[in-house]
């Protein structure tokens, strides 16, 4: 067996899954594997494609969401997990097959994906874990030599995803909305025992896994601001409860500096730009504390009282996360007067749309970026009170990576693939965010940003 499954979610409540098939492919066809995830899960894999999709009792996860802030009953329509598998250091990850066919909560949809959006999947997650940002990872992309129909017709394939828990805040409220008060306590403390063990039996544990999670979660974001990340989507069923990046759908690298920053073809209104990714997860968190609230306390106004006085730290805490981020970044290891200079600094970049990675990598090593605006005054002038009080070069080549996953850099790769069935670009993107914080002059060409016009034209989409 390629898998060492141990589940246990299956334990629960039936509401809360629905039990498939794995996958019957004629010709499957591996296209990316991902080597040290394999050694890392300590996987049995003897290069055969099959072994890799096979399962005795997959399932499928019932949850819900609020998608652009209005309440929607979900599940995985197009996925399915294989199963809980543990490593040979006892660690459990789920593996979930996504583009895997259809399931009881596909609402009218095949369940198939594209081989270009699995690709560009693989891409991102991998280009995140190499970023040091807490993210899925993809363990391969098969082809299923079968044919998917969006706007044209594609290739098809099945991404493998790897994850701690594939629990996300939507989960909650899937369970708090159609499970029982007891079975969602169950639910709950499975949740807690499984991913919090440190907190299952304290006092107000309920209380204190909700805190947890705000943590966990409020250090991915500021991770996402550290390196310009733009997750697109960041609905409550998107948003995962261990502080795991995932669901890479219509995602991208913000190129020039603009808070207001979206490539989604689907958010409009810019709900999810790249400035308020930050009011969204608090936005996101109270959603969650919500469908708590029955577990906080008997008494629902001292219930209430406890989500009101957890919600509350969100704002200190995120700024205090922020801000020390942001003086890593800048190189200052200490100074109780940086929040004016950082400020300074993120306004410097907005009044001239800079290059978000680059404007960092000319501060680390000067006149290394050829673009005029640093040789402006007011970049001189912020460089020379910078070096008073910080650019440790130390700290900053741990924060600022010299490469990011240039979007159209994946574009052309998946371009590439349509056109030829060729990988050669894919791979070499894959190499040029393998090591994305060592300077690396023969990986130069990575580190170009794209012209205006094309930032102004680029629109991601959520077509699996």
């Amino acid at each position: 067996m390629t898998y060492n499954f141990q589940n246990t979610y299956t334990k629960l409540s039936s509401k809360l899954f629905q039990e498939v098939s794995s996958p019957s492919l004629t010709y499957p066809k591996i296209i990316l594997i991902n080597t040290k995830l394999i050694q890392k899960l300590g996987v049995n894999y003897s290069e055969n494609p099959k072994q890799l999709l096979e399962s005795s009792k997959p399932f499928a996860q019932a949850y819900a969401g609020h998608q652009f802030g209005y309440f929607t009953n979900l599940g995985d329509g197009r996925a399915m997990i294989l199963g809980e598998h543990l490593t040979p250091n006892n660690k459990r990850f789920d593996i979930q097959l996504k583009g895997s066919g259809r399931t009881a909560y596909s609402r009218g949809g095949d369940g198939k994906a594209t081989i270009s959006s699995m690709i560009r999947e693989y891409l991102y997650s991998y280009a995140m874990k190499n970023l040091n940002i807490k993210t899925s990872e993809t363990l391969a992309v098969i082809s299923t030599n079968e044919k998917v129909l969006r706007e044209v017709i594609h290739d098809g394939a099945i991404l493998i995803r790897v994850m701690a828990s594939h629990i996300r805040f939507g989960t909650f409220e899937y369970a708090a909305k159609f499970c029982t008060p007891d079975e969602f306590q169950k639910f709950t403390d499975y949740t807690i025992e499984r991913h919090y063990p440190d907190i299952i039996y304290e006092e107000k544990k309920y209380v204190k896994f909700f805190h947890a999670v705000m943590k966990k979660t409020v250090d991915m974001v500021v991770d996402w601001y550290r390196v310009g990340f733009i997750h697109g989507v960041m609905n409550t069923d998107n948003m995962s409860i261990t502080g795991e990046t995932f669901d890479y759908g219509p995602c991208a690298f913000m190129n020039r500096y603009d808070p207001l920053t979206t490539f989604s073809q689907i958010d409009t209104y810019k709900r999810y730009c790249f400035g308020k990714q930050r009011d969204i997860l608090k936005w996101n968190l109270g959603v969650l504390g919500k469908t708590l609230l029955p577990l906080f306390d008997n008494d629902i106004e001292l219930a209430k009282k406890y989500y009101k006085k957890e919600l509350e730290k969100f704002d200190s805490y995120f700024e205090k996360k922020f801000y020390n981020m942001m003086k890593r970044k800048l190189g200052i290891a200490n100074s109780k007067f940086a929040k004016g200079i950082i400020n300074a600094f993120l306004n410097f970049l907005e009044i001239n749309n800079a290059d978000y990675t680059n404007t960092f990598i000319e501060l680390m090593y000067p006149n290394s970026i050829n673009d005029e605006i640093y040789h402006k005054p007011e970049f001189l002038k912020l460089r020379t009170e910078l070096k008073k009080v910080g650019l440790s070069l130390n700290l900053m080549q741990k924060s600022n990576p010299q490469r990011i996953l240039r979007n159209y850099l994946v574009e052309e790769a998946l371009d590439e693939y349509k056109n030829s069935k060729k990988l050669d670009k894919t791979h070499e993107l894959i190499e040029a965010v393998s090591s994305p914080y060592t300077k690396n002059d023969k990986l130069e060409k990575f580190e170009k940003p794209p012209s205006r016009e094309f930032d102004k034209k680029y629109k991601t989409h959520c077509n699996t």
